[in-house]
């Protein structure tokens, strides 16, 4: 019998005791080696476990100078100087070699630091991007930007005085991502205008706009299988290796953003979203959501 894949879980907390690690409550999490002595005795001081591990944040590292090899969902991938690596939670990512002479920034971060309920169309889309572009060049601009933002938030994270630290921090954080989301948004509809979509990469398109049109009363893989006229295996499968995710997670990704807009508008009851997302009664949609947050609806709103 073969036996499936289990991964480790890797959490903040995990990535948070990497030497020179700096960290706030283990909601976001800085490391570099942008200090070291660059030598021929000197390797550097960033190390990463080399076998998969399920993340349990969002990961951004921008190489440098050298380069790195990782998996990204057991697929291989390639960094060097100029390039970044996007990795979303629930992503598997495994580190495989790094050269000697590599620099790098790494950025990690929770869920509750950057909220994109505003935007769930636009956000989604550039993740399903990257998540089929994990690793990718950074324009000379954008590249002086993110490191610009990186070091003023480093420079921040030291002053432990200030009672104001995690706010500025969620304040840097969320300019550095909104700059990044707009940046993927510019380059993913240049890639949509200049590449055709073989079959596989058409009928995950299809998918993606059909779940868009109907998530908030359709969950099942079932339902967006007949609309497309596949099975559901088949379906289930061209998600799977176009993505590198289940078909089940994209219709929960758009089922979760749109609850947690919904909760946090302050305009509906538990119930009443309950009920426009098309959930049997309020205990069901309860356990959805604690399984896809890890917390209670009511909790979420409080949060």
């Amino acid at each position: 019998m073969k036996r499936e894949n289990v991964f480790l879980n890797l959490d903040l907390s995990d990535l948070s005791v990497q030497p020179g690690a700096l960290h706030i409550d283990n909601k976001i999490i800085l490391i570099d080696n942008l200090d070291d002595v660059a030598d021929e005795e000197n390797t550097n001081s960033l190390s990463f476990a080399n076998y998969p591990m399920k993340l349990s944040f969002t990961i951004g590292l921008i190489v440098l100078s050298g380069g790195m090899k990782v998996k990204i969902n057991l697929g291989d991938f390639e960094a060097r100087a100029g390039d970044a690596i996007v990795v979303f939670k629930g992503n598997i990512g495994e580190f495989c070699s790094l050269l000697p002479d590599t620099r790098m920034v790494v950025i990690a971060f929770s869920d509750e630091l950057f909220d994109v309920v505003k935007h769930i169309n636009t956000a989604l889309s550039i993740q399903q991007y990257i998540y089929t572009n994990p690793v990718f060049h950074l324009d000379e601009e954008f590249l002086d930007e993110a490191l610009d933002i990186y070091k003023k938030m480093k420079a921040k994270m030291t002053d432990t005085n200030n009672i104001f630290l995690e706010g500025i921090l969620h304040g840097y954080a969320q300019v550095l991502m909104y700059s990044a989301y707009n940046y993927f948004a510019q380059r993913k509809k240049n890639t949509d205008n200049s590449l055709e979509c073989n079959r596989n990469q058409e009928i995950y398109k299809l998918f993606m706009q059909t779940v868009q049109k109907n998530y908030m009363h359709e969950r099942s893989i079932t339902y967006y299988a007949g609309v497309l006229c596949l099975s559901p295996k088949y379906l289930s499968q061209v998600i799977k290796n176009v993505t590198g995710r289940l078909a089940s997670e994209w219709i929960a990704d758009y089922v979760i953003l749109e609850a947690k807009a919904l909760l946090k508008s302050n305009k509906y009851t538990v119930q009443q979203v309950c009920d426009m997302l098309n959930f049997a009664n309020q205990s069901f949609f309860g356990k959805y959501f604690k399984r896809k947050t890890g917390v209670s609806p009511k909790a979420y709103i409080k949060s």
